[in-house]
């Protein structure tokens, strides 16, 4: 059930069809097929841009691979620091350029800081009067950087779309205002979602749900959909040719046509206040979807496609993912579950049987993933580097990075990580080697 990206495979058919156009006889053409693909394999990822907020192919997963994950004990090295403005806005990272958000004075501020030493390239600031949603409050969505073009979205329904390279505005919409949308109890809190020339939004209102406008001018392209918004981002899927979008609105699972917007099914999913948060994802022929807060419906759950509505396979009640989304890797599924008080599980995405649970973390933790490691934010501040296999739990580093309450998902990008708490205090860690 793995599914990731390999560079290599564009690569290697771009190869081959130079090696079929010059009618290269077959005993050479199997040797250099051996020498490239053992050249793919042994390449190391030197950095990987982490453009969106489940990173480049909307998994959580990075192919960074030439970084530090053993640290001395005095900890990571520290590269800078930064004051955000309240919030749990993740990062969006291309080249040299890292952009997150954060809520200061009743304005939302739109972060372009260097990644070398967090020099402030440009800031995008607008109105947004702050609502602590009884807890830190702030801003709580990711930007999308796509091409030379930002996209930011305020928990009042406030879409901006800046440069890149200057901050200046493009254009700008409003859920509420514009699409009709429908606030929730804690507001907008996906993040955009950029897939060819559309960007998709859950604005929760009648009729238009969930919207596709056009990337370049903000303008609708569809909208579809009765559903009370979630705080899920939208991820998009491709199953038997057909391109689709998820959507976890508050009360369901809803996968639309990414061109039309068409209904294609729905999974009912409930729980307490109406809260769905994580990410879905699609492997393949299979869906994992898993959520907290209690109810019905507050655990995780894999389902079969194919079908005219998605086959449930199993269910395992231990897995409850509040806020963070859980990670597929290499047949097995990894999160932090707010059950027990907090712990690190690893599931078998084939049986959903539990293989181990770590209880050394605090109840809402994030985590992503990157050679084959966990890159984990405990909710407390400690970040931890463990290693994704289902054979024990094996912890390679951990260091306070952090003091407060952390709900951002931290990122690993170019050799280094940032994270964040919800008061809005930014690190960058230098995990080069």
């Amino acid at each position: 059930m793995r599914h990731r990206f390999d560079i290599g495979t564009s690569a290697f058919a771009c190869f081959a069809r130079w090696i079929a156009k010059r009618r290269v006889n077959s005993r050479l053409f199997a040797c250099l097929i051996l020498i490239t693909v053992g050249a793919i394999s042994m390449s190391p990822v030197l950095g990987d841009d982490w453009p969106f907020f489940r990173g480049p192919q909307h998994d959580g997963i990075s192919r960074e691979s030439e970084w530090q994950a053993v640290w001395p004990k005095s900890g990571p090295k520290i590269a800078w620091r930064k004051e955000l403005g309240i919030g749990a806005s993740s990062f969006a990272v291309v080249g040299n350029r890292v952009l997150t958000m954060g809520s200061q004075d009743d304005h939302d501020i739109l972060w372009c800081l260097s990644a070398e030493d967090g020099e402030v390239l440009w800031k995008f600031r607008y109105v947004c009067e702050f609502i602590d949603h009884n807890f830190e409050g702030g801003t709580l969505s990711t930007p999308t950087i796509d091409g030379t073009f930002v996209y930011s979205l305020s928990y009042d329904g406030q879409v901006h779309c800046v440069r890149l390279d200057s901050g200046e505005l493009v254009w700008r919409k409003h859920l509420v205002d514009d699409f009709q949308g429908r606030r929730s109890s804690w507001d907008y809190a996906a993040s955009p979602l950029v897939v060819g020339d559309l960007i998709i939004f859950d604005t929760g209102g009648d009729g238009l749900s969930t919207v596709a406008l056009n990337k370049l001018t903000g303008e609708k392209v569809w909208g579809e959909g009765d559903d009370h918004a979630g705080y899920s981002t939208p991820i998009p899927f491709v199953h038997q040719d057909t391109p689709g979008v998820l959507v976890f609105k508050a009360r369901a699972l809803v996968a639309n046509h990414l061109t039309t917007g068409r209904e294609l099914w729905r999974i009912n999913w409930r729980t307490k206040y109406d809260v769905n948060a994580s990410c879905p994802t699609v492997v393949g022929d299979y869906l994992f979807v898993s959520s907290g807060y209690g109810g019905r419906r507050a655990r995780g759950a894999a389902f079969r496609l194919g079908g005219a509505e998605p086959e449930q396979l199993w269910v395992n009640d231990d897995i409850e993912t509040k806020m963070n989304s859980a990670i597929v890797y290499e047949g097995h599924i990894y999160c932090v579950s707010e059950r027990a008080g907090g712990q690190l599980m690893c599931v078998d995405f084939q049986t959903g049987k539990t293989v181990w649970s770590e209880k050394q973390f605090a109840q809402y933790g994030t985590l992503t993933l990157a050679d084959g490691k966990l890159v984990v934010l405990d909710e407390d501040g400690d970040l931890v580097i463990a290693d994704a296999t289902p054979d024990k739990y094996t912890e390679r580093s951990r260091a306070t990075v952090l003091e407060g309450r952390c709900w951002s998902v931290p990122v690993l990008s170019n050799g280094r990580i940032f994270a964040r708490n919800n008061k809005g205090k930014m690190v960058c860690l230098d995990v080069r080697r």
